[in-house]
């Protein structure tokens, strides 16, 4: 078994997920994949990046992710974890007496939690052939700040790769998708979706990677978000990635990857500062979420 440690930098370009869903990694669906592997064989890695900043700007921005993967003849079990907490702390200015200027009991400062968010997956694909494969998944997150308390679900499905030369492959997968939500400021929901999902990995050139993917989850059913109620394929969810990796050394890499998530019909937003909205005001959370990721990876053994 070998490990892999990365120390990075992360810049978050938005608070909230949609639905929380993790990012859809490239996920062979292939036996070339378990090529060469006679007997059971484990590998892992962990990743984590830190930003902290203090004085004049006051921000703490932490990232955590590792998974681990067993593989035999025609098998594979692959657990993925990631975690994000941002925090910032602001200056604020209120002119209370209206007099057109700040006196000095009008300056204060907030601390808002911007991005709170934990996803976990675990996925077994079961190789038949060359090319074709069965998976299935088991997921679960929390996001709070986008109004997600807990997420879990399930999938299962085809997979098959569609094209492979010497540098680049492709990679598609149709199946279903159960999800269940726990909103924190609306009743629990359970989706019955189709998932559709299309990935690409090729090397451009000696020493960079590129990898990109897309997950597109219809949902089948009627389900009440809300005060808002969405037909079938109405509360279309898509998750998508793309990123680069370039080996610097021998033990040393710079990866580089950009993340987004659409939610056709988010949920309500939570209480913001525990003051309650008002009646017949339901704020709801961004359709679009970006998330911009750099790390440096460094490997020890």
């Amino acid at each position: 078994m070998w490990f892999r440690i990365t120390c990075g930098a992360l810049i978050i370009a938005s608070t909230t997920r949609a639905y929380a869903q993790p990012p859809p990694t490239w996920e062979k669906g292939k036996r070339e994949d378990i090529k060469g592997v006679e007997e059971v064989a484990w590998t892992g890695k962990a990743e984590a990046g830190l930003v902290s900043t203090t004085g004049n700007s006051q921000t703490l921005t932490m990232t955590a992710s590792g998974n681990v993967t067993r593989k035999d003849h025609d098998n594979k079990l692959d657990l993925r974890v990631d975690g994000t907490f941002a925090r910032a702390t602001t200056r604020i200015a209120t002119d209370l007496n209206a007099n057109g200027v700040i006196d000095a009991d009008e300056l204060s400062t907030a601390t808002a939690t911007a991005a709170e968010s934990m996803t976990a997956k675990l996925r077994y694909d079961r190789y038949l052939t060359e090319a074709n494969a069965l998976y299935a998944a088991a997921l679960a997150s929390v996001d709070r700040p986008a109004g997600k308390e807990l997420l879990g679900g399930a999938q299962v499905g085809y997979s098959r790769g569609l094209y492979k030369s010497e540098r680049h492959e492709v990679l598609g997968e149709v199946g279903y998708d159960l999800t269940y939500v726990r909103f924190v400021a609306a009743d629990s929901v359970t989706i019955h979706s189709l998932r559709s999902f299309a990935g690409y990995k090729g090397k451009l050139n000696e020493s960079t990677a590129a990898e990109a993917s897309v997950e597109a989850l219809f949902n089948l059913n009627t389900v009440t978000i809300g005060v808002r109620e969405a037909g079938a394929f109405e509360d279309t969810r898509l998750n998508a990635i793309a990123g680069l990796t370039t080996t610097m050394s021998e033990r040393l890499s710079l990866s580089a990857s950009f993340t987004a998530k659409f939610d056709n019909v988010p949920p309500p937003l939570a209480v913001i500062g525990g003051v309650p909205f008002a009646p017949g005001f339901v704020p709801v959370a961004d359709k679009l979420d970006t998330i911009t990721k750099i790390s440096l990876i460094v490997t020890f053994l």
